[in-house]
């Protein structure tokens, strides 16, 4: 009937027909009233459009009984996706199942904005399994096409007890307008107790017809509880339980099978065909759902069935029934993600220091250490050194040598700046491939993957950091200590006092020995002065090389304490760019997998 017909007053009485038969022609009383939905009838106003709400945040109509901590699981059923999404690529988290939970989502926040005084049940079957009589039956008159031998219904029907406020849910199910119908008569006083029924009659799953079978699909996935109708014949037909029954497992709450037809059965077969697809259903991990044995035909077992649409109706609680079981099964396909609970997620105790170590040992910080003593060393002698050997350098052009290397030493400690390369870098990939190994050896996939991931994510950074920091750590190349400069003053005296007694003992050769001159003082002209001369000279080159061997023990001592000082700081500046750098990381991504651990205790109702 579409809105431009009368609403007609009806009710079926006598016997339905079974299967594509056609309805009794019985006689008629008045009793109800049957109208397209969302038609404006007496007291009733019209229905709204669909409803715009859209799926984000879970808020409900009041009158809906939701169950225990719905809301928090849904919440945290999106914290997941957003938390998987991001993993989802490179074998990460599968898109098939990203997809369906997201579907979930909205899809039940779109069921918990629309009415809670109606509750969907679906009744779904093949051709011939007599769903559309039941369906009429149920209904109380002819509203739905009958078949035997091919799909009739390619389009979904409903009838609503009750149709105030159906309009925006029925927009939501996709159910036309001229497939819409109402029971709102105050005279069908046994229809009170269906109040806020919407039953749907479905297309026939078996047909060819894409567009119906893709409307099956997706109000197998609306509707609040599922009644399937089977046949005698097919009732172990594969194809249901494959497509259908079994990915409903867990489902139990809001699901129901019902084995029509049974008056083309004695009552042995019917026993045996109860059994028969109770070992069925129990196979499929589908226990505790309820089976129903009715005939369109003789109305046998639709009081069984009407009580549990009354129950459905008036409890209310079938809407958020099949939210938390959607839910239960989301959260059962997330868990093999999750790995073992009772392994930690954690970084290994001191992986920081071991990676520290890897990382110094690829910058070459013991061989900086060497060349910085050697640098101090160099310049060192500069000040300290016993003038006689520098000068005897100098004559033999040994010092440009040494200038030279001095030069080389501080050039190869500038260049540490530039940051380690080559066999360097090859050093630093297996540092992080072994910590890799061991962080993630214990992780389920994906967050093996998105781990090791994050170990590597900054490993181009990490050598111009180790140079940048080692350059930091390293002093100034010119310092020079004042007690060098002092010593330096020193063993400059003690130069002079030898070139004193250099000259003093020449003058004696020469006025002493040789007689150059007359009237020269006895101090330039005894040669008895020679031998005391000569000891002062030898106390003179002793005294300075004993002070230059004294000092350098002191700048080696130096050298050595400035370089600890060095190492033990620059080890502190490669831990620090070990940690920021890879461990950070790691440990964020890691929090992640406890957090996605946490998310998905609360998903499947356990406590936190």
């Amino acid at each position: 009937m579409t809105a431009s017909q009368p609403a007609r007053t009806s009710r079926a009485t006598g016997a339905s027909p079974r299967n594509g038969s056609s309805q009794g022609t019985g006689s008629r009383r008045p009793a109800g009233t049957r109208q397209a939905a969302g038609e404006r009838a007496a007291g009733v106003p019209e229905a709204v459009g669909p409803s715009r709400a859209s799926s984000a945040g879970l808020p409900h109509r009041p009158g809906l009984v939701l169950a225990p901590q719905l809301p928090a699981r849904l919440n945290a059923l999106a914290r997941l996706i957003q938390i998987a999404s991001v993993r989802s690529a490179g074998g990460g988290f599968g898109p098939k199942l990203l997809r369906d939970a997201t579907d979930l989502l909205g899809r039940a926040g779109e069921r918990l904005r629309l009415s809670a005084e109606h509750t969907v049940v679906a009744l779904a079957g093949g051709t011939g399994s007599g769903k559309s009589s039941l369906f009429n039956r149920l209904a109380g008159a002819d509203f739905s096409t009958v078949g035997v031998t091919r799909p009739v219904t390619k389009d979904a029907h409903a009838c609503v007890w009750g149709i105030r406020g159906s309009g925006p849910l029925l927009e939501w199910l996709s159910v036309q307008r001229r497939y819409r119908y109402a029971r709102a008569s105050a005279l069908d006083r046994g229809e009170k107790s269906l109040a806020g029924l919407v039953l749907l009659d479905l297309p026939d799953h078996d047909t060819v017809m894409t567009r119906a079978s893709g409307l099956v699909d997706r109000l197998v996935g609306l509707a609040d509880l599922m009644v399937w109708v089977l046949d005698p014949q097919k009732y172990a037909d594969a194809a249901v339980h494959r497509r259908f029954l079994v990915p409903l497992a867990g489902h139990s709450d809001v699901l129901a099978v019902v084995l029509n037809q049974s008056d083309l059965l004695t009552p042995a077969q019917i026993e045996d065909c109860v059994g028969d697809l109770r070992r069925l259903l129990d196979a499929e991990n589908l226990h505790d759902v309820q089976i129903l044995v009715t005939s369109a035909a003789t109305g046998a077992g639709l009081d069984e069935l009407r009580r549990l649409l009354v129950d459905a109706a008036s409890a209310r609680r079938a809407a958020s029934a099949r939210i938390s079981a959607d839910v239960d099964s989301i959260a059962s396909r997330l868990e093999p993600y999750a790995g073992d609970p009772a392994v930690a997620a954690a970084i290994p105790d001191g992986a920081t220091e071991e990676l520290a170590q890897a990382f110094a040992r690829a910058a070459g910080v013991t061989a900086v250490g060497d060349a910085l003593r050697s640098a101090r060393e160099l310049r060192a002698v500069d000040y300290v050194g016993w003038p006689v050997a520098w000068l005897a350098e100098r004559l033999t052009s040994r010092d440009p040598v040494r200038k030279v290397r001095l030069g080389q030493v501080w050039a190869e400690l500038r260049s540490v700046t530039a940051g380690p390369s080559g066999a360097q870098q090859a050093e630093i990939d297996n540092a992080l491939t072994e910590l890799a190994d061991e962080i993630v050896r214990p992780l389920p996939e994906p967050w093996s993957q998105t781990t090791r991931a994050a170990v590597r994510s900054r490993a181009q950074e990490i050598p111009g950091a180790l140079g940048s920091a080692m350059g930091e750590a390293l002093p100034s190349e010119n310092k020079a200590v004042r007690w060098w400069r002092l010593v330096g003053a020193w063993q400059g005296l003690l130069l002079g006092a030898v070139i004193v007694g250099l000259a003093w003992m020449a003058a004696i050769v020469v006025f002493g020995v040789f007689h150059a001159g007359s009237n020269v003082p006895a101090l330039f002209s005894e040669v008895s002065l020679l031998a005391w001369v000569a000891a002062m000279l030898v106390a003179l080159l002793v005294l300075g090389w004993l002070t230059a061997s004294a000092c350098m023990n002191q700048v080696r001592a130096a050298a050595d304490r400035e370089t600890a000082q060095f190492t033990e700081a620059m080890r502190g500046k490669i831990a620090a760019v070990a940690r920021d750098l890879v461990i950070v990381p790691a440990e964020q991504e890691l929090a992640e997998l406890d957090r996605f651990r946490d998310e998905l205790r609360v998903v499947s109702g356990r406590p936190v």
